[in-house]
């Protein structure tokens, strides 16, 4: 029964993870490269709820049925008896966009209609006037998000305890390009030097343009612990194909559309492999020091070149350290990355420190909070808190926010199921 059991949660987190896969991919492409920019990078590959609620800790103090997400070493740390853990889903999203971007690019369009349709008329020069001072509001504007959606079935074991891990981890970053020989030519048709036709309209050279990288990960999880003399010690590894997508969003100022972003002009598709490792040791019974090693192999992937332009987003070794403090209902927690996360090329690297702390306030609910900052100051320091709610024995519901400066939010909800 128990071994019938297993195989249908191993079903449902493969097909019924793929379906929501394709939840996620319309939403990076739509929200996350027309609304999206470089501010928000996750310190991990992904959300989970627990760890982004305590300021995004995790490499020493996550629970046992994340333990895929963020160090696959903790997955030896399952207590006797403990149950069959799957979570299903988490599922999280931040975003920043201090300057209004998504909504300029509108204006800008609407800017531009009202332009083409007077020329002619004597109320050209105030079109173009307009129109001028909303791309000049527009210029070194950017707008980013990060998308997650996760799926894991961990299954404890005295001697190797296993997992299967579906994660689905996208970035998108969005600016407008302006160029100034097209704010000289506006400017000239505002004070009467220019005599503007529709066909000089279409060389202005100013660009809307994005990037997305939308990485799928399926994994197999395997720990095994041990001592080295009196001290506790876990290892892990998860090996795991990616299959990477990237966007390339490249089109004239006047012409972004979102709905554009659902054909396959800007995208490309590619398949690898990589590895996830960590380790823990346990100094003392409250005391945790670990490290966790995500991505081993560097994947450099080039997006399609669009209109004479190319990107890529690298997928880098990410190496973090961290220590977890627990003493009865108190957990205290601490992650540095020691290399930087994975990103865009052309983005400031990013490279975070994070403190947490959570407290068991009653045997179904946890209180948390923390703190994340950039230690290369390219992102925004991030506040965060959450909660976790056990209904019953076999369901736990968490829930995290983060805030941080420049309009900058984020969430993250996740079902675990125990049985």
């Amino acid at each position: 029964m128990v071994s019938e059991l297993r195989w249908k949660l191993i079903y449902y987190i493969l097909c019924e993870g793929e379906m929501n896969k394709s939840l996620i991919i319309r939403s990076i492409i739509i929200v996350g490269v027309a609304s999206a920019a470089p501010g928000v990078m996750a310190t991990s590959n992904g959300f989970d709820a627990r760890q982004s609620a305590m300021g995004g800790v995790g490499v020493a103090s996550a629970k046992f049925g994340a333990a895929p997400l963020i160090n696959p070493a903790l997955l030896a740390k399952s207590a006797p008896g403990e149950n069959i853990s799957l979570i299903a889903p988490t599922l999280g999203a931040q975003a920043s966009d201090s300057g209004h971007l998504i909504d300029s690019f509108d204006e800008v369009k609407s800017a531009w209609d009202e332009l083409e349709n007077t020329i002619g008329t004597s109320d050209v020069q105030a079109a173009a006037g307009n129109l001028e001072k909303v791309v000049s509001d527009i210029t070194g504007k950017h707008a980013g998000v990060n998308l997650s959606l996760a799926m894991v079935l961990a299954v404890p074991n005295e001697s190797v305890p296993v997992a299967l891990m579906m994660n689905t981890w996208g970035q998108g970053i969005a600016h407008a390009m302006v160029n100034q020989s097209d704010l000289d030519y506006l400017e000239g048709i505002s004070n009467g030097s220019i005599i503007p036709d529709k066909d000089d309209l279409d060389n202005l050279t100013s660009r809307a343009e994005g990037m997305a990288a939308l990485i799928t990960e399926y994994g197999v999880s395997l720990a095994n612990s041990f001592k080295v003399g009196n001290v506790p010690v876990g290892v892990g590894v998860t090996p795991k194909i990616q299959r990477i997508e990237t966007w390339n969003y490249n089109v004239a100022i006047n012409n972004y559309e979102s709905s554009d972003l659902r054909d396959g002009n800007w995208q490309r598709q590619t398949l690898s492999a990589n590895i996830d490792t960590g380790l823990y040791a346990d100094l003392s019974p409250s005391w945790t020091v670990a490290l966790s090693a995500q991505n081993l192999f560097e994947n450099r992937v080039k997006s399609r070149e669009v209109n004479g332009t190319q990107t890529a987003f690298v997928i880098r070794p990410q190496v973090a350290a961290g220590t977890a403090w627990v003493n009865g209902p108190i957990t205290f927690s601490t992650d540095i990355d020691l290399t930087p996360v994975s990103g865009f090329e052309t983005v400031d690297k990013r490279q975070y420190a994070a403190v947490g702390a959570e407290l068991s306030a009653a045997s179904w609910a946890e209180v948390r909070a923390g703190y994340r900052v950039d230690m290369r100051g390219n992102d925004h320091s991030v506040f965060t808190a959450g909660l976790g709610l056990s209904p019953t024995d076999s369901v736990q519901f968490d829930l995290a926010a983060m805030a941080g400066r420049m309009r900058t939010i984020g969430g993250v909800a996740q079902f675990t199921f125990y049985f």
